[in-house]
């Protein structure tokens, strides 16, 4: 069945995958999913995938935040030492 909405769904990383416990080996987040054996599986199940792609999308704010929350913090100091 084809996607006729045009929306790609977003393709997760792999570190977005391991942020949460798989639902079917329950493997704890950051750990890798096993095999019914009990070895390391080389995917991660699908069910994890899913789990993942609910999840609410990071925010990012990178340099450039820290660069707004600095300017405002800083206006915010400056007004409370102003001498006058």
């Amino acid at each position: 069945m084809l996607n006729n909405n045009g929306v790609q769904p977003e393709k997760l990383t792999l570190k977005r995958i391991l942020s949460v416990p798989c639902p079917r080996c329950r493997a704890k987040t950051k750990e890798k999913c096993t095999l019914s054996t009990g070895h390391p599986s080389i995917k991660t199940h699908a069910d994890r995938e899913l789990a993942a792609a609910k999840l609410p999308p990071p925010q990012n704010f990178g340099q450039s935040g820290l660069r707004m929350v600095k300017e405002i913090t800083a206006r915010g100091l400056r007004a409370l030492f102003q001498n006058r």
